[in-house]
C-alpha cells in the first residue's frame, strides 16, 4: 500500500467519500472477486496474558484512558489511548489497527474479514498485510495508538485520524525470530494514520481508503 501524504483539507477525497462520487459495494468475504493477495503500516483485545491464535478475544473497552491489548500470546502488546470524548467512528480506526496487527503476528489475513470495508479499502488492507505475511514476517514488542480524533465529518463521509508509534516493536523473520534488516520506516518513525470512511444507504460506516504522513504526530 502506498503511504499517501495527508493534506490539511482532503476536499476531493471527502467529496467522493461523502457520496458525490460513484458508490462502492461493501466488501463481503467470499462474495465475488477476492481482494488481491500480492504485496503492496495495526490486533486483539484487552488481555493480561494473551490468548492463543484463533481464540476470540474481547474488544477493547469503551472507557476513556489507556487499554493494553495483547496479541499472539503476548508477542505484541498495543496500547490504545482513548480520548475522553469518543465518537463511534473512532472505533473503526482502533478495530482496523488491531486487525492488521493480529494478521501480521499470526500470519493470517482472516482477522480482516470482520472489518467494515468497502472494496477499495479491502484491497488496500489485504495488500498491506500480505506484503509481510507472504514473506514470513511477523512483529513483536510494543506499539501505541494515540491522539484518535474525527478530523472531518459530513453527512456521508468522514476522516478519522490517529497517531501510531511502533518504535517499541520489531519486524522479525517468522522462521528464525531475527529482526528484519532494515526495519520498515513505519516502525522506526511515529506517523499519522487517517481513514476515509463512507456511510452507506444501510447506515453502516465503512472504510473506503487510507492515508499516511510522517508529520503531525509529536511524541
Amino acid at each position: 500500500m502506498r503511504r499517501t501524504a495527508i493534506v490539511p483539507v482532503l476536499a476531493l477525497n471527502l467529496l467522493l467519500v461523502a457520496g458525490c462520487g460513484p458508490a462502492e459495494r461493501p466488501y463481503q468475504p467470499g462474495a465475488g472477486a477476492a481482494p488481491p493477495s500480492a504485496p503492496p503500516s495495526a490486533p486483539a483485545s484487552v488481555s493480561a496474558t494473551g490468548a492463543p491464535e484463533g481464540t476470540p478475544e474481547p474488544a477493547a473497552s469503551g472507557t476513556p484512558g489507556a487499554d493494553t491489548v495483547s496479541i499472539g500470546g503476548g508477542k505484541l502488546k498495543v496500547t490504545i489511548d482513548w480520548p475522553a470524548k469518543r465518537d463511534p467512528l473512532i472505533q473503526l480506526m482502533a478495530d482496523y489497527h488491531l486487525a492488521t496487527r493480529k494478521a501480521i503476528v499470526s500470519g493470517s489475513d482472516r482477522y480482516l474479514q470482520d472489518l467494515d470495508l468497502e472494496l477499495t479499502g479491502a484491497r488496500e488492507a489485504y495488500d498491506w498485510v500480505t506484503q509481510y505475511t507472504e514473506q514470513d514476517k511477523s512483529m513483536k514488542g510494543t506499539s501505541r495508538l494515540y491522539n484518535l480524533r474525527v478530523a472531518v465529518k459530513l453527512d456521508k463521509g468522514a476522516q478519522v485520524n490517529a497517531c501510531v508509534d511502533d518504535r517499541g516493536a520489531r519486524m522479525i523473520h517468522t522462521r528464525t525470530g531475527k529482526a528484519v534488516v532494515p526495519q520498515p520506516d513505519w516502525i522506526r518513525r511515529p506517523h499519522l494514520h487517517a481513514i476515509l470512511v463512507h456511510r452507506g444507504d444501510d447506515g453502516v460506516w465503512r472504510i473506503r481508503t487510507f492515508r499516511y504522513s510522517y508529520k503531525g504526530c509529536p511524541v
